[in-house]
């Protein structure tokens, strides 16, 4: 409860109800920020889609990658790189779980953190973290260029 809420804070989210509440998805407003849902069965991986809502072209990874300009996934040579607008964090419970995302290659810049399990549908409304602090940065929509798995969000 700990990462979620920490997620919820750098994704600008305020009220937990939101997060957890169950029934029928709807379209988000345009101004509202994506809310994480439960990931896919564990395998492994971190997925990244070109479009909202797990569409389009993927990519996935098994281990840190410094750019995101190749992948293995649905087309092994295609360019993620400031292109994924949802991702899915499907690494195994433990040691480096969660998945640091960033702004530049090589894991450089601003950052934000997708805890173990979780899957942000729309990243819209989504921001690195700028010195620290969340919703500071860029949007993390079409921005990310790197990432590594860490230990904690």
């Amino acid at each position: 409860m700990k990462k979620l809420g920490r997620l919820i804070a750098a994704a600008g989210l305020t009220a937990l109800p939101l997060l957890l509440s169950t029934g029928t998805a709807q379209a988000a407003a345009p101004q509202e920020p994506a809310r994480p849902s439960v990931a896919a069965e564990p395998d492994g991986y971190l997925y990244a889609w070109v479009n909202i809502n797990r569409g389009g072209d993927w990519c996935r990874w098994l281990n840190n990658d410094d750019n995101w300009n190749t992948c293995s996934g649905s087309k092994a040579s295609f360019d993620m790189r400031n292109k994924a607008s949802s991702l899915d964090n499907r690494g195994f419970t433990g040691s480096y779980e969660d998945v640091d995302l960033f702004y530049s290659p090589s894991q450089q810049g601003s950052s934000n953190c997708l805890p173990n399990g979780y899957y942000l549908n729309n990243l819209a409304g989504i921001y690195f973290r700028w010195d620290g602090k969340p919703g500071q940065g860029q949007t993390m929509n079409d921005n990310i260029a790197s990432h590594k798995w860490s230990n904690a969000c």
